[in-house]
């Protein structure tokens, strides 16, 4: 703290006033008590009463001067002994005090601001890595939805794989193309397939127990030795029954990228054999529809309307087929934490493995790309712990949601491409309906055309 030049020039004036104003009242206190005094006590009373005006301006001169000559002593005495040696240092040291305290207190204050922004520092970056750690920890619930979808687009392509195939062998079969069992026409198709009933599907006890010789694998008319219809009790009609067949079951042992012929595999395409295509076409010789030089022949006619025939029925087949290829076997990448789903919601283990490909005529398959999103879309939300789950951070909870969002994208374009087949044969349909009068345009002009041409020749 410093004080300026007029701040102590002020300063001692001002003291000197006071200690003169103080002085003088003592002076004149005195002098009035020894004048009194004197007046009473002094015999000269009389004769000092009677001084001369001479005496009395001397004395009063001589006050005058000695109240001056002490005022200024006294003046004196307080500017340089009582101010200069007292009062100015100890004033000067209680700044000097001040200043180092004021200061010290700034650097106290200092000290709680930095230690209040050390503080703030801290708590932010404790607040940055708690929400990180709860941002970036991923939860179990989470972690299922990973674990059950990693295999589901490698199924999915499996499925669409098996769909192709069975609308190739359908072709095939109806084509009468070579290494097929209707490469000779009906004949040999209804042969192949009357033995493969006759030994895999065939139930003596149908029609009132009237199919004993037809079940008869030797065919030799003694039902009493040799053996009848199905061997496996749980094949019988499998050929004609689509619930059991394929709409019951979540997973099919169906893999038609190898060479081995499963249970499954023979029931669906025996199924398809008697569902599109009961009669197959009957196989013209290649001598009929070779190329005629003066057009188009009526026996290559009835060739391509076949064909065409073949086409427009690949098409309400593709339905079945797409159903098929859902329900084949995918891959293994998730089938155990399937297995868990299940187990959790208390389906016995044996039931499992037959939903999502357990143990299939003495063998095992991986769950099928439906199985898995019957998983993913509809088992998975069954669980009450999937709910209870939901009581976790929020980024989990809208992490949740995104893969909800996901699944639920996939199953739409699955009703997607479903809503296109459907389109598609209901084309087919109008196609078909249309025919009669196509049919009947065309006769019409046929007719015109020839009614012109028999009245130019007549001319």
């Amino acid at each position: 703290m410093k004080f300026s030049i007029t701040d102590i020039v002020f300063s001692q004036k001002l003291l000197i006033l006071v200690f003169s104003i103080v002085f003088s009242l003592i002076i004149f206190a005195r002098f009035s008590e020894q004048a009194e005094a004197r007046c009473h006590c002094c015999p000269c009373y009389n004769l000092v009463s009677k001084a001369s005006d001479s005496e009395w301006k001397k004395t009063t001169k001589e006050i005058n001067t000695h109240v001056t000559n002490k005022f200024n002593e006294h003046e004196t005495w307080i500017i340089n002994t009582l101010w200069n040696e007292h009062i100015l240092p100890a004033m000067a040291l209680m700044a000097g005090q001040l200043s180092a305290v004021a200061m010290q207190q700034v650097g106290i204050i200092g000290s709680f601001l930095d230690a209040k922004h050390q503080m703030e520092t801290q708590r932010l970056f404790q607040k940055l890595q708690a929400r990180a750690h709860k941002d970036y920890h991923p939860s179990i619930g989470m972690c299922e939805f990973g674990s059950n979808v990693k295999s589901l687009a490698a199924s999915e392509r499996k499925a669409e794989y098996n769909s192709v195939l069975m609308s190739q062998r359908s072709q095939d079969r109806s084509l009468g193309s070579a290494y097929t069992a209707s490469k000779d026409g009906y004949s040999s198709d209804i042969n192949n397939r009357i033995k493969q009933f006759r030994e895999k599907f065939c139930d003596p006890q149908d029609n009132n127990n009237g199919l004993g010789h037809l079940c008869d694998h030797d065919q030799d008319g003694d039902l009493k030795s040799g053996l009848i219809g199905a061997q496996n009790p749980e094949r019988m009609n499998k050929d004609i029954d689509f619930i059991r067949t394929v709409d019951a079951p979540w997973t099919l042992n169906i893999d038609f990228t190898d060479e081995k012929l499963t249970d499954n595999e023979e029931e669906v395409l025996a199924l398809a054999s008697n569902l599109y295509g009961h009669y197959v076409f009957a196989r013209p010789p290649s001598e009929l529809i070779k190329h005629d030089p003066t057009g188009v022949s009526a026996k290559q006619k009835h060739y391509m309307d076949m064909r065409s025939f073949v086409a427009k029925r690949s098409v309400a087949e593709n339905s079945f087929n797409a159903i098929v290829g859902m329900k084949s076997q995918g891959t293994s990448g998730s089938k155990e934490f399937m297995e868990s789903v299940l187990l959790e919601l208390g389906v016995p283990i044996k039931d499992t493995g037959a939903l999502l490909g357990g143990d299939t005529d003495k063998s095992q398959s991986n769950p099928s790309y439906y199985a898995q999103m019957e998983v993913l879309t509809k088992k998975i939300f069954q669980n009450p712990d999937f709910y209870t789950n939901l009581y976790d951070k929020p980024v989990n909870v809208d992490r949740k949601g995104v893969a909800l969002q996901a699944i639920g994208l996939m199953q739409k374009f699955d009703l997607f491409k479903s809503y296109l087949r459907h389109e598609a044969s209901l084309s087919i349909l109008l196609e078909l309906a249309v025919i009669p009068l196509q049919e009947e345009i065309e006769d019409k002009f046929s007719g015109k055309s020839e009614k012109e041409g028999d009245k130019a020749t007549s001319q």
